[in-house]
């Protein structure tokens, strides 16, 4: 199953405990009707279900199906065997061929490294040294989730 990389983005806030999608939007910086539309799909796809949460103020709440779990770390997996796979490219001089691979994945790659899915030396690796103001923007991104207790 192949999504764009917002789709992961959202599983990966919801996998830190976010709930909402106002949560989940802070997160991704993504805008809320984008994020209600990818619950929407996840949700559909069954990734993702809505429950109801509270005894007298109720609220819907969304969190990640079993089967969420599994897509998750499998997508998990192949971005840091990508991440991996570019910084070796740029190793051996083969920019163009490391940009190439990880071009598809690159938005969500400052939130992975701010939630620690990715280490921060592979992903400086992969990104090169033009990238660290990125790195340290992610960098920055992962103090402010530490103090949403995320």
């Amino acid at each position: 199953m192949e999504f764009k990389p917002e789709y992961y983005a959202v599983l990966e806030s919801l996998s830190t405990g976010a709930r909402s999608a106002s949560e989940v939007s802070s997160i991704t910086e993504l805008e809320r009707h984008d994020v209600e539309a990818i619950l929407a799909s996840l949700m559909g796809q069954g990734l993702v279900e809505r429950r109801e949460r509270g005894l007298l103020f109720k609220r819907e709440v969304y969190v990640l199906t079993e089967r969420g779990w599994e897509v998750l770390h499998k997508w998990r997996e192949r971005v840091r065997e990508l991440v991996s796979k570019a910084a070796e490219l740029r190793e051996e001089g083969r920019v163009e061929e490391a940009d190439a691979l990880i071009a598809p994945i690159q938005s969500v790659l400052p939130l992975l490294l701010a939630l620690g899915v990715l280490d921060a030396a592979l992903y400086a690796a992969a990104l090169g040294a033009v990238e660290s103001t990125d790195t340290a923007e992610a960098l920055e991104g992962a103090e402010d989730l530490d103090s949403l207790g995320l």
